[in-house]
């Protein structure tokens, strides 16, 4: 019976001017998607080819310095960091085009003379520089067509295709005449659940598999047996987001008296899901915890490497922080100086950019916990955490930058022990090792996709799934037939 009424659904369905609309609306946008993103300018295969030429130079550059000496490849680091390329910005694009897609490797502080000394050529000791975010781009003004904006477009079909499921039986009178029948309101409930599922997931699907045929002809992208499993849970993830809104088009449906209350409520919800509340949610975290501007933090960095300028500026009563005598493997005594000013200069540096961007990982995390109280937010966070895109995977790309800083490190502090000749004074380079060093055993960096992101947007799809279904099932128990 729950089978027959299914059937039935359907076909009314599929005899629809709104099922008409969506079966030549969604393979349309799903071909558009594959073309901006197969053939388009700035596509996967010329960010692979701009990502695999910058590490070229990197390493070339870390050959050079470790040909040369320990010393140099310490001072002057590992070189610019880049993100590895996402082959999913189709499905979920992240604006990536404003998160920064690399790390530089800065050995500032660099010159000869000064206040500190007159007679030496130096160079600090190199550290990690946060990009801002290109706020100025033109993604900022312009829709991005991937599956997260055909999913959200899909949730509006979806109300289309439940706000009359219930209320409409009852205004033509056939409600009461279907109970009649040996069928229990929760089996009629998921019959018509099945119907509004089936007769959606089946253009989702056609268009999913145009687009992925375009995609794959123009062989811009080279799936691998893991990709296919990727795609495979975002389809999933379409399901689950499908499968909310039409237990919240049944629930509205059955608890109003006409469909046209019911759609009215129904579009009011999804615009509060959809905008509202994602947005003032932001802003309400963005006043809560104000980061300070660039500009503060620069004027704040100034001022410090400043104080300890004039810390170890030469003084009559400071004789032992003079910094007027070169280091050099003759010197020790001033080679320590020296590191001990390179040291705190380069721990300032260090803490203060940091600091700055732990604040704004802070208030992002802080933000996407509250705006997660909506489904369609969950599904785009979790879209972009299985197509490895967005703000959460700068911020794990980041983190892994980090540990590769403290492993370069300790690649460098070890060499330099295994140099008997060395005075083993870091971070001077006349007080490390001066031999040449295999370039092939300097540690590389290597991006590794983390989907624990994945894991809380999942969980909550369900969550809502079962909490709008037992809403949606309490509420038509509850409601008149006639």
């Amino acid at each position: 019976m729950i089978w027959h009424i299914a059937k039935k659904e359907i076909h009314h369905n599929l005899t629809t001017l709104r099922f008409a609309l969506m079966i030549i609306l969604l393979p349309v946008l799903m071909v558009a998607n594959a073309l901006i993103y197969g053939f388009g300018n700035n596509g996967y295969r010329e960010e692979v080819d701009a990502y695999n030429q910058a590490m070229e130079r990197r390493l070339s550059r870390i050959k050079s310095d470790a040909e040369k000496n320990l010393g140099r490849l310490a001072m002057r680091g590992p070189g610019e960091i880049h993100r590895l390329p996402s082959p999913f910005k189709f499905c979920a694009d992240g604006t990536d085009e404003l998160i920064p897609r690399s790390i530089p490797i800065v050995s500032s502080g660099a010159g000869r003379g000064g206040d500190v000394t007159t007679a030496y050529s130096w160079r600090e000791l190199w550290s990690l520089e946060y990009l801002p975010s290109n706020h100025g781009s033109d993604a900022t003004t312009r829709i991005k067509i991937d599956w997260v904006f055909i999913g959200i477009f899909m949730s509006f079909f979806v109300i289309l295709f439940t706000f009359d499921a219930i209320a409409g039986e009852r205004a033509h009178g056939t409600l009461s005449l279907m109970m009649s029948n040996q069928i229990s309101r929760g089996q009629m409930l998921f019959a018509k659940y099945l119907g509004a599922f089936f007769t959606l997931m089946v253009p989702l699907t056609i268009g999913i598999l145009m687009n992925l045929l375009i995609i794959y002809l123009s062989e811009s992208i080279l799936f691998s047996s893991g990709d296919w499993l990727r795609i495979l849970g975002m389809v999933g993830l379409f399901a689950l987001h499908i499968s909310i809104f039409i237990f919240l088009g049944l629930f509205f449906s059955s608890r109003v008296s006409n469909a046209i209350t019911s759609l009215v409520w129904l579009l009011l919800t999804w615009v509060c899901l959809a905008f509202i509340f994602p947005s003032l949610l932001g802003l309400f975290v963005g006043t809560l915890d104000p980061i300070p501007s660039i500009e503060i933090v620069s004027s704040r960095k100034r001022t410090q490497l400043a104080n300890i300028e004039d810390e170890f500026r030469p003084t009559e009563l400071l004789e032992v922080t003079k910094l007027s005598e070169a280091p050099s493997p003759d010197n020790p005594s001033a080679t320590r100086r020296w590191a001990t000013y390179f040291t705190r200069r380069y721990e300032t540096r260090t803490q203060i950019a940091d600091t700055h961007v732990d604040q704004q990982f802070r208030q992002v995390r802080l933000a996407r916990e509250l705006t997660q109280i909506s489904p369609i937010v969950c599904f785009q966070y979790a879209m972009e955490g299985l197509a490895n895109t967005g703000i959460v995977s700068y911020m794990n790309f980041v983190k892994q930058v980090r540990r590769y800083r403290q492993t370069f490190t300790d690649f460098i502090k070890t060499e330099d022990r295994n140099d008997p000749e060395s005075l083993h004074i870091y971070p001077v380079r006349e007080g490390l090792s001066q031999k040449p060093v295999d370039p092939n055993a300097v540690p590389r960096f290597e991006e590794h996709p983390s989907y624990q992101s994945v894991l809380l947007p999942v969980g909550l799809l369900i969550l809502f799934n079962t909490l709008f279904f037992t809403a949606a099932q309490l509420s038509f128990l509850k409601c008149d037939l006639k």
